[in-house]
């Protein structure tokens, strides 16, 4: 497995997670990009890695037949947290916020968002500009 995350299996005896992985860097984990490789694996090192139901749905919408093998142990390796009603109304006032603004913001962006919000955990993402959200917890990372 050439050091990624994903062969254990699932743990579904654990408590909420420490961080919370946006689709991006999932792809590029899996992909094999080392910073990213590398960062993943330190976080999993530090605490458990999470993703929003929605980052689950979208890797699988962009998963190649000849990454299932690989792909699917790193899910269930992961905590996926679930999209709640609670979640589904934060999302909706971010993006009526966003609007308000001028900004349009993509609905699952903003599910993934209020996820990380609600759950007050850091949100890695590659993509920052996806989540113009001031009380979010975003970490940059470079693909």
């Amino acid at each position: 497995m050439t050091g990624r995350i994903g062969s254990a299996g699932p743990n579904r005896n654990r408590r909420m997670a420490d961080f919370l992985l946006d689709s991006d860097v999932v792809i590029w984990h899996l992909r094999g990009r080392a910073a990213v490789v590398e960062m993943v694996l330190a976080l999993a090192k530090r605490g458990r890695i999470g993703l929003s139901a929605i980052t689950r749905a979208e890797v699988l919408l962009g998963m190649r037949e000849s990454e299932r093998a690989l792909t699917l142990p790193f899910l269930d390796s992961c905590e996926t947290l679930p999209v709640m009603a609670a979640t589904a109304d934060r999302a909706g006032e971010i993006c009526r916020g966003c609007r308000s603004r001028g900004i349009t913001l993509a609905l699952p962006d903003a599910l993934i968002g209020a996820t990380a919000l609600l759950t007050s955990t850091p949100l890695y993402t590659c993509n920052p500009r996806h989540y113009p959200m001031p009380d979010l917890d975003l970490r940059p990372v470079p693909a």
